[in-house]
Formats: structure tokens, sequence, C-alpha cells
């Protein structure tokens, strides 16, 4: 403000004379005006400063992403220069190693032609010995006693003359080498009846090493690679390991090692304890676990694997304890599972967590077209299968088509919030409750869409589309013994069906005998109870056109079947009814009046 009104001073102090002068009010109007103008100047500075280091911010960014980016490139180029020059240089190894082993089969081949044309020189030369006339030996000392003596005039050296000037100049001069070094060693004499034996000096050539030893290295490293292929392992370390991982006992008989498909332990004869056993188990190490304590496996494939189904529960939900033997993936094909449940033969993909849990489960069986994953959570695991076809354990010579299930799982027993599939070309469904431990027992619901009724019981009803609602329940020490304890107990309604074996309407009108034939009918309902193989049928109520008929039936365990029908016929007054019993079998049943 002082400044202001100095500023203001100093422009009044300027003003003409001839102007009046400015009041108090002008000269504060004034100062503010100024105020306010320094203020918009700083507002615009500030404003422009922060524009200038959003726009430097801004540059810096694009400057560091343009030289990341740049620095990225130069190290694929570099890369790829790299990749490049090592693949020139791999092809340079492998081109100088075929021309190292050309030279050496040359060279063996031009050695190979020399001795063989030395030794039939000297074989030309003994036979002109042979044939040449005898001559006074040569006075022989101790040292010279098996020394043959043979004179130049004696040995007709012409033939070998002429091989020698076939051969190039550095073969000659090794050929005239070996001619007199064989000369020498047989005793034969530059003069005649004379045996002089003399040195030979030798001429020493600077010996190569690196080629043999590079070589006899190599050899070394396969024979090794080979015993370790052979020669088993100590297996207590790994045994020791994988039982203080697993608390429980832990045996291996042999242990090998092979690289043929990657770095590999194969163990046999692998046991885990009373019940768990594997007849071959591949363990895929990682290559510097093999030289520590703590062994890591990235993989882990078993064939013929036992499980007890005892031992499900504190497989899926167990886990390794420490971190001495650690593994990534278990994989097992064709496991047999072993116990009072009828399981085929699964394969297993295992994914562990790296606290040693199991975190997935695969499972799969090729011959029934099965498909499941298992996933283990804080209060069981969900479950999820479906299958081409599966025979229910529970219930004997039951067999689904398009099965799913889907429910929890923990060590007592399943949930199973849903199940279905298909069988006599209809649907059934439903949800199920499984115990196991010293009695088993199974309970649900049960849902039955358009089922083929006909081939349940052709004599009594021979075609029909059935639909059906109830609840089941079975028990028993074993799962093969639930079946004889199935209670089942529910409605059904049979749509545009037949009555197989007689005819209901004849019956009416023939008061004392069996009418054969068929009843067409366009409704059948009823409830129903099934237990310990017998069957109650109840509230039965029958539609056909102008018949009805209504009643009870009852089928025990041997198949016998008795009753009671109530049937009318035909509108009134033209009505006729009538009370029917029902008798025979279920596979020859009667009935009359």
């Amino acid at each position: 403000v002082a400044a202001a009104a100095s500023d203001a001073a100093s422009i009044a102090s300027v003003q003409p004379v001839t102007q009046a002068p400015r009041t108090t009010d002008s000269l504060l109007a004034d100062l503010d005006s100024f105020s306010m103008r320094d203020d918009e100047e700083r507002e615009k500075k500030e404003a422009e400063e922060k524009a200038r280091k959003i726009e430097e911010e801004n540059a810096r960014r694009a400057a560091g992403e343009s030289a990341r980016r740049e620095a990225e490139e130069k190290q694929r180029r570099e890369g790829e220069a790299l990749r490049q020059k090592e693949e020139e240089s791999r092809l340079a190894r492998e081109e100088a190693d075929r021309l190292v082993r050309e030279e050496e089969e040359r060279k063996r081949l031009e050695s190979e032609e020399r001795q063989r044309e030395a030794k039939e020189s000297m074989a030309r030369a003994a036979a002109a010995t042979a044939t040449a006339k005898p001559v006074a030996p040569a006075k022989r000392t101790d040292g010279d006693a098996d020394d043959i003596q043979i004179s130049d005039e004696d040995l007709d050296l012409d033939d070998v003359k002429a091989d020698e000037k076939k051969l190039s100049k550095g073969a000659r001069k090794e050929q005239r080498e070996r001619s007199e070094t064989a000369a020498r060693v047989s005793g034969i004499s530059s003069e005649p009846h004379a045996s002089i034996p003399h040195a030979v000096e030798k001429i020493r050539r600077p010996a190569k090493w690196g080629k043999p030893v590079a070589i006899t290295l190599f050899v070394l490293v396969l024979v090794g690679l080979g015993l370790l292929h052979v020669v088993p392992l100590p297996s207590v370390s790994y045994a020791q390991l994988a039982t203080e991982s697993l608390g429980r006992e832990v045996k291996i008989g042999t242990v090998h090692f092979s690289i043929i498909s990657g770095i590999e332990l194969r163990m046999e004869n692998v046991s885990v304890g009373e019940g768990i056993r594997a007849s071959t188990v591949h363990a895929y190490p990682q290559i510097g676990s093999l030289f520590t304590g703590k062994k890591v496996f990235s993989r882990i494939a078993i064939e013929g694997l036992v499980v007890p189904q005892s031992e499900i529960g504190a497989a899926l939900f167990g886990k390794m304890k420490g971190d001495g033997f650690v593994v990534a993936q278990i994989a097992a094909t064709k496991v047999k599972l072993d116990g009072p449940l009828a399981l085929p033969a699964l394969d297993f993909q295992v994914t562990l967590k790296a606290d040693g849990a199991v975190q997935s489960v695969g499972v799969k069986s090729a011959d029934i077209a099965l498909v499941g994953q298992i996933l283990p959570t804080s209060d069981g695991a969900s479950i999820e299968l479906s299958a081409g076809s599966m025979a229910i354990p529970f219930a004997a010579g039951l067999t689904l088509s398009d099965f799913s299930l889907k429910g929890m799982l923990n060590s007592a027993g399943m949930d199973v919030s849903a199940w279905d599939g298909r069988i006599l070309d209809g649907a059934l469904s439903g949800t199920a409750t499984v115990r196991w431990g010293s009695r088993w027992s199974v309970d649900g619901d049960l849902r039955v869409k358009q089922m083929n009724v006909g081939v349940l019981a052709p004599a009594l009803m021979s075609d029909g589309r059935g639909d059906g609602r109830g609840k089941f329940s079975m028990s028993g020490a074993t799962p093969a013994a639930l079946g004889a304890d199935t209670r089942i107990e529910g409605s059904f309604s049979v749509s545009k069906g037949v009555l197989g074996s007689f005819d209901l309407a004849r019956v009416l009108h023939s008061p004392g005998g069996q009418a054969a034939g068929r009843t067409l009918f366009s409704e059948f309902t009823g409830a129903g109870v099934y237990a310990k193989g017998a069957l109650q049928l109840r509230d039965l109520k029958l539609k056909a056109g102008l018949l009805e008929a209504s009643g009870n039936a009852d089928i025990d365990a041997a198949g016998r079947l008795s009753g009671r029908v109530n049937a009318e016929l035909g509108s009134p007054p033209n009505t006729v009814r009538g009370s029917l019993l029902l008798g025979g079998t279920n596979k020859e049943p009667l009935i009359k009046r």
C-alpha cells in the first residue's frame, strides 16, 4: 500500500498545473486499482510458471519414455546381434569341427595307404632275398642274434623305387624314413656281407594336446553320465527328506539319474506309510538343488500308484512340513483307489501352494470321459465332476449317462448341491448328502422327467413317459450294503401310457373271467413307497376316455402282485361300475371282478 501510495504521489506530482488537486477517494481508488493489477500480474505469472512446470514435466516424461524405448530397442538389437553372433560362432565351430574330422580322416587314409604300400615293398624285398645266392654270414653279437644279413645286391628295390615315385614329396620322404627304419630293424646292411647297426635319429614334432584333452574330457563326461544312468544313487537322503516333509515314513527302493528327457531322478518301489505305494516315481528337480540339502522339484510324475480310500482326506487336506522337500506339481496316471467304494482308475494332476498345501486337484478318466476339479477351501473342498457315463456306486446296476455333480467335500462326507444324468431316455436329478466312516449313509431329493417307464415292468405298463418327485435314503456298514436298506417315497404321473396285460373295459363286461389285452390311458397318477425290495402304490388314478379307475396295489420283494381297483365306464345313466382284484406277479399280472 505504501508503494502504491508513493506511485500515486509520483503520478500526482507530474500532473499539469492546470489540473485540480485529487481527492483522498480518488487516491484510494488508484491504490485499489494498482493492487488489483499487482494481483492479476502475480496470478498471471503463477499460472505461466505452473504451465511452464507442467510443460517441462511432460517434456521430461516424453524424454524418459523416448529414452526407455530407445534403450529397449537398443537392448533388443544388441540381443539379436548377440544371438546372431552366437549362431554364427556355433556354425563356424561346427564347420571347423567338420573340417578337422575330414582332415583327420584324410590323413588316416593316407597313412593306411602308405603302410600298405610299405608292407608290399617289404614283401617284394623279402621275396627277392629268398631267390638271391647265399652269402657268408657276418659275425654277430649277442644283441644281433635275431638280425637278418641281406645286402643291397641281394635285395631288388626297383619296385619299391617305382612305388616311391608315385607318392608326393612328403609321402616319399616319410616312406623312405619308414623303409630305412624297417631295414635297420631287420638288419639289412648297406654293404654286402655286412651288418652295420646304427642309431636312427627320429625327428620329433611338437605335440598338440588341446584336441586329445578335449576329446578325453568329453568321453569321460559321457562315461560318467552313462554310469549315472546305470549305477543307483543313494536313496537314504531323499527318503529322509520326504519322511520329514510328509510326517509319514517314506521308503525308496532305488534312485537313478537320467538326462534323456531332461534332468530326472527315477525312483522305484516307493511307499508312504503302510498303504500308499508306487512302482515308479519320475522326479524333475531344479539342477541346483541336487547339490544342496533342500530338494526342489518342479514336477513329479507317478506310475502304478495305489492309495487306500481312507488316505484320501489326509492327502487332500494335509500339507507338507518344512521346506526341505518342495514340490510344485504332482501327476499320477491310472491311480487305483483301494477301499469299500467301487471307483474306476483315475488320473490326477495336483498343484501345490508354496507352503506345501494342495491348491487344486484335476481328475480325469479316459475310460468314462470323466473330467473334474477339486479346490480345497478353509472348510473343506469344492468338487465339480462331469462324465459321459457313471455307474452310481451307491446303487448297483444304475448307470447314468451325461452325468454331472457339484458339491462340497470334507473328511466326513460330501454334500452334493446338485447332480443330474440321463437314464431310460429321461432325466434324473436331485441333491444328496453322503456320510462315511464306521457306517455309510446317503439321502437326498430325487426328480424324474420323461422317463420311459415301459422298460421297468412291461407286463404292468408297456409304454408311457413318467415324471416324479420324491426323497430317498439308504444306509449300511459298507457301500455295497446300502442297496439292502434303500427307501424311496414320492409321487408320480405317467402320460399317454399303456397297461400291458389286461383290458379294464372288457373286465367290467366279463364278470367271471380274465380279460386279456391292453388298456390305453391318457393319465395315470399315484404315490409310492419303495423299501427293502417291496413297492406300495397308493391313491392310484387312471383316466382313459370314458373309463376311470382308482385303487391301491402292492408288489412284494418276490414280485407277487396284490391290490384292489374300482373302475367305472361310460356316463350316466349307462355307467358300468365294478370292483376288481389284482393278483399274479409283476411279470404275469391277473385281474378279475
